[in-house]
């Protein structure tokens, strides 16, 4: 129908939008990859203090090199792409495609159970039945360990200064964009 093409749309612009507002508060890349600023801690109290403060300051340049390397584990293991696309599949056709509810036997089963069968059965295949998990806590060990060494081993310096007084969080910046550009004061 009209209206849920209207109402999926109006959402793929909402996530838009949201990515784009998150994307613009990466920092660039001369500050991280700037030879100058690394240097051995001293201590393991001056590495866990470094680490702290660039992973507030550089989170999204993190989580995007985590979810680049979670992607390149998944596509140089073909199975597992495979299988995650199957459960994708699944989870579009149970809950996108499917116009009549779900039903087992006679009982017809509400959106709060089928949406915990389906990630009870997700979880299942990917952990139980496949070597996809494997992969998966494979690609994620291997970002914590970059994301790590790099907050490790990074000076802060004074990179903190502007950011002082915008600590919300680790995931503030999941706050939607307000409409005229600036950050809203809600918290997530």
């Amino acid at each position: 129908s009209a209206s849920a093409g209207a109402g999926v749309f109006g959402a793929v612009g909402r996530v838009k939008e949201s990515a784009q507002h998150v994307w613009a508060q990466q920092k660039p890349m001369s500050e991280i990859l700037d030879a100058s600023t690394y240097a051995r801690p001293v201590s393991f109290g001056d590495a866990t203090s470094r680490m702290q403060k660039n992973l507030n300051y550089f989170r999204i340049n993190y989580l995007v090199f985590a979810s680049a390397v979670l992607s390149l584990f998944v596509l140089f293991h073909p199975s597992s792409l495979a299988i995650f696309g199957s459960v994708a599949a699944a989870w579009v056709y149970v809950f996108s495609v499917r116009s009549e509810p779900l039903k087992i036997g006679d009982r017809e089963l509400s959106h709060r159970e089928t949406l915990m069968g389906m990630s009870a059965l997700s979880a299942f295949v990917i952990f139980m039945l496949t070597s996809a998990g494997t992969v998966l806590f494979s690609g994620l060990g291997v970002a914590l360990l970059g994301v790590g060494a790099h907050a490790a081993a990074r000076v802060p310096d004074d990179l903190f200064v502007e950011d002082a007084n915008d600590n919300k969080g680790f995931f503030s910046f999941l706050e939607p964009p307000s409409r005229n550009g600036q950050v809203s004061s809600g918290t997530v």
